[in-house]
């Protein structure tokens, strides 16, 4: 392949607040573009990012502490998508790669990313991203329902709730009762229960209610804690799964999916989950890989993207699609021996995919900086991110350490797991290891 200057980019919407955050990679970012540049000596790896960067930079506060030789780094400073894209035509890269990410309280980075590569597209660069569209369909619920529904897609049954509409429609002095409110409360009596009521513009499952009836959405939609538009979905039963996947024209790349537990209430909880994987053998594979297919080119994806899935048994159910790096970037790259940014270049630009040793994702309480040097002497432990909010005030919002594992098989899997329980058994939580040894047995 002909030398080419390659640039990574993100942005955010977001004020970031450096002081408030204590993170930790191993390996670091660094590290990860450090052997992507030498396994491609012939390409010139750029990156140009809004902070945090997440995935691109490793900080200390709002300064990098760790660069990796090889790669050109650059910190956009613009706000304006306009301004931001003639930045990055000034680097003069060949390939632009979008590697969007993500933080509450909106999930929008991937849209704001969308926006810059069609500046980029309209200056003849070529650029790896999602159009606009899609981006927008996937950032709020509502429109992926939509999307899903007219592509033939299965997801649960839903209704939505127009906050303004539900809440305000009634109190102008022409109107005498709130015929919106009304077709809402049939709607919601027409679903089969119990029923998750999500935020449509919400990131992950935070502010997620599960009801077990109607009086009780009822209940919810006329509270204080319903402050914005909502979507009401059927709870679709079965083993909850993710998949990592990346569209291009040329090649549709979908990894095998990862099983996810789900805390008390049902839900996939980002902070508390465990995935194991990949799934390879049973659970209609064939069938899910032509449905994400049919997904890709329904929403005309351009890149990663995260699928959350439900397999109750018969069919697979999509519940949610995230067009952006994620945590199953992370977990699918290193069960394959690569870095993240590494893998979206060897799949976008060099339609390559690889194969994945079994591996579990596993939350540890927050571990101290000797226990993070203890931790590396474990041969399969693969990645290590630790983020801790030095401004939380409640335990539950202080952090966490995410820990990917591998193994040839799962016998050898739950021994590593097992070693890593005894050598930490204050930090690794038997809930977490309880689920991570079921979900091992159903691979």
């Amino acid at each position: 392949m002909v030398a080419m200057r390659i640039l990574f980019y993100s942005t955010s919407s977001n004020i970031y607040e450096g002081k408030d955050f204590d993170i930790y990679d191993s390996p670091s970012c660094a590290d990860e573009l450090i052997q992507l540049a030498q396994k491609y000596p012939e390409h010139h790896f750029i990156v140009a990012t809004q902070l945090p960067g997440m995935f691109l930079l490793d900080l200390k506060g709002s300064q990098i502490i760790q660069k990796a030789p090889q790669i050109e780094y650059h910190i956009i400073e613009s706000d304006r998508e306009t301004e931001i894209a003639d930045f990055l035509e000034g680097l003069n890269p060949d390939i632009a790669i979008a590697a969007s990410f993500y933080d509450k309280p909106l999930d929008w980075f991937s849209v704001k990313d969308s926006i810059v590569a069609d500046y980029l597209r309209q200056k003849n660069i070529k650029t790896i991203c999602h159009p606009v569209d899609a981006s927008l369909a996937c950032f709020d619920k509502q429109l992926t329902h939509r999307a899903l529904e007219k592509a033939g897609i299965r997801c649960p049954k839903s209704v939505y709730i127009h906050h303004a509409l539900f809440i305000n429609a009634g109190n102008r002095p022409q109107i005498k009762s709130n015929v919106y409110k009304s077709a809402v409360y049939e709607q919601l009596k027409a679903l089969r229960y119990p029923v998750v009521i999500k935020d449509t513009v919400g990131l992950s499952s935070y502010g997620m209610e599960v009801v077990k009836n109607f009086e009780e959405a009822r209940n919810f939609l006329l509270s204080k804690r319903n402050t914005s538009d909502r979507i009401a979905e059927e709870m679709i039963f079965g083993q909850q799964a993710g998949v990592e996947l990346v569209s291009t024209p040329k090649k549709i790349i979908i990894e095998k999916p990862f099983f996810f537990s789900v805390n008390k209430y049902g839900i996939t909880s980002p902070k508390q989950s465990v995935k194991a994987g990949p799934v390879k053998h049973g659970y209609k594979i064939a069938e899910l890989n032509s449905m994400l297919k049919k997904m890709c080119r329904a929403l005309n994806f351009y890149g990663p993207a995260q699928v959350d899935l439900v397999f109750d048994g018969k069919d697979w159910y999509v519940i949610e699609i995230n067009p952006r790096l994620s945590g199953m970037s992370t977990t699918c790259a290193f069960s394959q021996g690569l870095g993240v940014l590494e893998s979206l270049f060897e799949k976008t630009v060099l339609n390559k995919k690889r194969s994945s040793q079994l591996s579990i994702n596993i939350k540890f309480n927050l571990l101290g900086e000797d226990e993070l040097i203890e931790l590396k002497k474990y041969g399969f432990v693969k990645k290590v991110h630790q983020i801790k909010n030095l401004a939380a005030l409640q335990l539950r919002e202080m952090g966490y350490c995410e820990v990917v594992i591998t193994a040839k098989n799962k016998k050898e899997l739950l021994k590593n797991l097992a070693e890593i329980k005894n050598a930490f058994p204050q930090k690794l939580e038997n809930a977490f290891t309880g689920s991570a040894e079921e979900l091992i047995q159903k691979l």
